[in-house]
């Protein structure tokens, strides 16, 4: 196959994201199409530069997307499988395996996606993690109770992000969770709640090497955020410092492990209060999501998505040059609003470079070649959008 002739991409997309990657494509020469769920079909896709987009009543019922994918397929020949969310990594993966497509396949996919896989797979390779434990057998369940400390944390091993993650505080409430969740407590595991602060690390990867990375800092972490609500706030934090190199290496070597060939990572990290190491928590084969690659454009210039259409496209056959890189700061803000259309006019600071415009929502993206400005605006912005617009009043 000729690299440098036109190709037909197919972006899986069970959420409205992605639209970047698609218009780097189509500038680059290449046919978009979007396969999406049903209840998605009638949002904002970029129709003017997609030749198709289509749905399927259940995106997660693979043996239906992979017979009607096949199906299109008999006409219009799909050459890259590429997922827009974290949702879609395993939809793309069977997909590449069954149409035998380049790209990530379904054993690395489950070191992105299962955060039991991840653990046990950066646990052997001497990364440090949390304590964990599976919650396959009792005898082990009742081991780890007896040996690691409450309180714990009860994750779904395939959601996205902290969703569906329950605190648990004592042997009994475990129990009575598990009891709850029958035949799905499988689909779960239990690990040693560390408190802290996380840090996420966003990467391009290419033939195995991290070619591009920044270290990001949360304000409030995103658990306590998809529990309590409240404000989501993070920032690049200062190159050079003992965190961000001390982040750089370690994400060299989740990626290492997890077997990443190319593309884009969401790597989560937290720094424990009580020895000050930083643990792994979970990593995704994508583009962040909460304006991080916003933040990080404002910051660099580096667009994540149009450098993983670069990857996607070039699978390895050219050599991939990173492009020139500014080294500035950015930060964002963002709050669900009381207000169905909330008025940023009193924000005016001149180094705002973004103002989000969606109902419910306020946020703000600031960049400056000052990372101590970037986090000055942001601890002042969280108390004026706690008092201005937010729902809820809890620590940014």
């Amino acid at each position: 196959m000729s690299e440098h002739r036109p190709l037909r991409v197919l972006c899986i997309a069970t959420a409205l994201v992605g639209r970047p990657f698609m218009y780097k494509l189509k500038e680059m020469g290449h046919t978009v199409v979007v396969m999406t769920s049903a209840k998605r079909l009638d949002e904002a896709w970029p129709r003017d530069i997609l030749e198709d987009v289509f749905a399927v009543p259940d995106p997660f019922d693979f043996k239906t997307v992979r017979d009607v994918v096949s199906y299109l397929n008999r006409t219009k020949k799909f050459d890259r499988v590429v997922p827009m969310g974290d949702f879609d990594v395993e939809i793309a993966a069977m997909l590449r395996e069954h149409l035998r497509l380049p790209g990530m396949g379904e054993t690395t996919m489950r070191y992105f996606r299962d955060k039991l896989a991840m653990r046990m797979k950066t646990q052997e390779d001497g990364i440090p993690v949390p304590a964990f434990t599976a919650l396959f057998n009792y005898d082990d369940i009742h081991q780890y109770l007896r040996t690691v400390p409450a309180p714990w944390v009860l994750k779904p091993r395939q959601e996205a992000a902290s969703f569906g993650i329950k605190k648990i505080t004592s042997a009994e409430q475990l129990w009575q969770e598990l009891e709850q969740l029958g035949d799905k407590q499988s689909t779960y595991l239990l690990e040693q709640y560390t408190p802290g602060d996380v840090f996420h690390v966003d990467s391009v990867v290419s033939e195995k090497e991290v070619v591009f990375a920044t270290a990001s800092r949360y304000g409030t972490p995103m658990l306590d955020l998809n529990t309590t609500g409240g404000l989501y706030t993070t920032r690049l934090i200062k190159r050079g410092t003992a965190d961000e190199k001390a982040l750089q290496e370690l994400n060299q070597q989740v990626i290492k492990s997890l077997g990443l060939v190319r593309g884009v990572t969401h790597i989560e990290y937290i720094k424990s209060r009580e020895d000050g190491r930083f643990y792994f928590l979970e990593a995704g084969a994508r583009v962040g999501a909460a304006r991080i690659p916003d933040v990080i454009w404002h910051a660099t210039d580096l667009c994540l998505w149009h450098e993983w259409a670069k990857l996607e496209i070039s699978q390895g056959k050219e050599p991939y040059q990173l492009p020139k890189i500014r080294k500035d700061y950015a930060g964002t803000v963002i709050t669900l609003a009381r207000q169905e259309n909330p008025d940023l006019s009193g924000y005016t600071d001149e180094e705002i470079c973004y103002r989000q415009a969606r109902k419910h929502h306020a946020g703000l993206i600031v960049k400056s070649p000052k990372q101590e400005r970037v986090e000055d605006l942001l601890t002042e912005y969280a108390q004026r959008f706690t008092q201005d617009f937010a729902t809820h009043v809890v620590r940014a």
